[in-house]
């Protein structure tokens, strides 16, 4: 059964951006979220890949990452990525959070931090979201080529894995839609350092 962290990853993932009274802002907005839940869109059959909490993938310490890598499926639909994960419980004074993982997407020569916006698609530039379990990167239908989707493990200092034995972990779902999943190399934005380790799957990779 999908957890919460993949609800929320999978139905974020396919919503419909809105443009009513109080919508037409950026994503994520208090106005309207992510955007409206649009199960056409979550059902449409279109490419996925999808990662339920893998055990092998998650994170035990800050500064690790998971990389996954492959191809946009079809270049006349969106490209999109999603990352959720269920936080550990936080403090009831001030900040709430505890665990922070960040999502990054590097595709078409440029790359996308989660949650940076402009109305409804993702631009390049902007600072990682330090705060959300829930982080984004959305691009219009004409995307084509290799993808590299990237989750940093900016911070674990809580349990976000109970009962494993380990006071200080983290897992996540992760959906990328309009994708196929393969080992490929990926031409990275002007400035930017793509090293094989994040061309290539790993060992810890999980299909």
């Amino acid at each position: 059964p999908p957890s919460p962290a993949m609800t929320k990853a999978y139905l974020a993932n396919s919503a419909r951006y809105l443009t009513g009274a109080v919508a037409g802002d950026t994503l994520p907005s208090i106005g309207q979220g992510m955007g409206e839940m649009n199960l056409g869109f979550a059902f449409d059959g279109v490419a996925r890949i999808v990662k339920h909490q893998i055990p092998a993938q998650e994170f035990s310490a800050t500064s690790q990452s998971r990389t996954f890598t492959g191809t946009v499926s079809d270049p006349s639909k969106p490209f999109r990525v999603t990352l959720a994960f269920t936080d550990a419980p936080g403090s009831t004074v001030g900040n709430a959070f505890v665990n922070n993982l960040d999502l990054t997407v590097t595709v078409g020569g440029n790359t996308y931090k989660g949650n940076v916006f402009n109305l409804a698609n993702s631009i390049t530039g902007g600072s990682a979201d330090p705060a959300n379990n829930l982080e984004s990167v959305f691009l219009p239908a004409g995307v084509t080529g290799n993808f590299i989707i990237t989750v940093n493990a900016t911070n674990i200092a809580g349990d976000g894995v109970p009962g494993d034995g380990d006071a200080t972990d983290q897992d996540f779902a992760l959906v990328c839609y309009n994708c196929v999943e393969a080992p490929v190399s990926v031409i990275a934005a002007a400035g930017s350092t793509v090293t094989e380790e994040n061309c290539l799957p790993f060992d810890g990779m999980v299909g």
